[in-house]
């Protein structure tokens, strides 16, 4: 077995021989450097699996070690010691690409998973593992450039990530995307709704006879979405588990820990929120290491004829027939409406469309679309059903997994492999449409 080489660069020599002497003990060769130039001497002569620098160093600072790799190691994970007031400069290094940052004191125990989850993705971009799943949002817009370009940044690193942005802007997307390019897109995807007026929240944190998704997510990233929902004690038990890195199992006495990368989502500011008392700042602080602001469609709508097009092939491979096209004049139309309920509105109206349409094209009338008049405003798809857009969206689902279970004769794991979401996934949408 290859040995597992490790670049250490601090200039306090108490802490290169702490460091040296934990890594050692886990089978670690270490190497170490007091600047930044001697640490480009060393990484110019061996083959390093990962580099761990002090943010402050004499000759520079870590963030100009973290650019010098990526730009010529970039299959060389590295990561930022920083104390715990200069977290601002840790942000600051995740975003030129380093892989994370551990703050003084140092925990041996953190110090080891962090090691441990660099190792895995240095030897990852050694290997071929498949990618299946998306891997970037459609468009061509400068802002879908931007998020796609952060996608990539992100997938190299583990911190955690805040999204925010209207509902039906890609946010879960964006999710899934930092997930199928990171070292974790061989683990499982798993996402959960805080929306607590429909939620079971034992099935997130578990209870004394059941797992939660924690423990099922170990190894993996986590989504967890409208976090803004989560009511202040259960907002304090998931800043519990996240400074622990650790939850308790079902059935036993032991611990778990945790190794998860977390990203949250809100369709409302949190930093109003935090504000007003209502989300707590110190779990806020925790999650908003890298944030990323989405935008509505209307914003950039010149990716619509993308997007749509993306939307109308994904549709035709679910229901295994060949795309629809959207003739001219409806795609004209189309790019004039201003979406109020975003990409998600979009989905629904070419979900009806290429179920009505005839000869596999899209025309105007199949939209369902009235702009003719230039001064009223567009109605929404659901209000024409006259419902408000979440329960336009809840009589989709009822349809859809209805539809579902009917073809699987009842077989919710056939179900879900078909609706193209997790077993848990459509449980919990089971019982929250009350379809059980």
């Amino acid at each position: 077995m290859p040995k597992i080489q490790i670049l250490v660069v601090d200039d306090e020599p108490d802490i290169l021989q702490l460091l040296k002497i934990s890594l050692n003990r886990m089978g670690l060769t270490v190497y170490t450097a007091a600047t930044i130039g001697a640490a480009k001497v060393e990484l110019d002569k061996v083959s390093f699996h990962f580099c761990l620098t002090d943010m402050k160093l004499p000759d520079g600072n870590g963030i100009e070690l973290v650019e010098y790799v990526n730009e010529k190691y970039p299959n060389t994970p590295i990561a930022i010691v920083t104390a715990y007031g200069t977290i601002g400069h840790a942000v600051n290094a995740l975003k030129k690409g380093a892989f994370d940052f551990i703050t003084k004191p140092i925990s041996i125990e953190v110090l080891r998973n962090l090691v441990a989850n660099a190792i895995n993705q240095s030897k990852s971009t050694q290997t071929t593992t498949e990618i299946s799943g998306p891997t970037q949002l459609a468009g061509n817009s400068d802002y879908i450039k931007s998020i796609n370009s952060t996608i990539k940044k992100l997938s190299k690193s583990q911190s955690y990530v805040y999204i925010e942005g209207d509902k039906g802007t890609s946010k879960k997307l964006i999710a899934e995307c930092i997930h199928n390019l990171s070292q974790r897109r061989g683990e499982q995807f798993f996402s959960f709704d805080c929306n607590e007026k429909h939620q079971d929240l034992t099935d997130l944190f578990g209870n004394s006879t059941n797992n939660g998704l924690f423990a099922d997510a170990n190894g993996s990233t986590l989504y967890l979405e409208n976090i803004d929902c989560l009511s202040l004690p259960n907002q304090e038990k998931l800043y519990t588990i996240l400074i622990k890195k650790q939850i308790k199992q079902a059935n036993s006495t032991q611990t778990l820990n945790l190794d998860i990368r977390l990203i949250c989502s809100s369709s409302t500011s949190l930093n109003l929120k935090t504000a007003q008392g209502g989300f707590k700042q110190s779990l806020f602080d925790r999650i908003n290491i890298i944030n990323i602001k989405t935008k509505a469609l209307a914003e950039h709508s010149e990716d619509i004829p993308i997007i749509a097009k993306e939307i109308i092939n994904k549709y035709a491979k679910q229901w295994q027939q060949l795309p629809c096209k959207i003739d001219s004049q409806a795609l004209h139309k189309l790019c004039l409406y201003d979406f109020p309920g975003n990409i998600l509105e979009l989905k629904l109206i070419l979900e009806k469309a290429t179920t009505l349409c005839d000869n596999s094209i899209i025309r105007e009338s199949d939209l369902g679309l009235d702009l003719e008049k230039e001064d009223s405003q567009p109605t929404l798809i659901s209000q024409r059903h006259d419902k408000n857009l979440e329960e336009y969206i809840e009589e989709i689902e009822i349809q859809e997994i209805t539809k579902a279970l009917e073809l699987t004769n009842n077989n919710k794991t056939a179900a879900a492999k078909v609706l193209g979401i997790s077993f848990r996934a459509l449980r919990y949408r089971v019982k929250k449409l009350g379809l059980d």
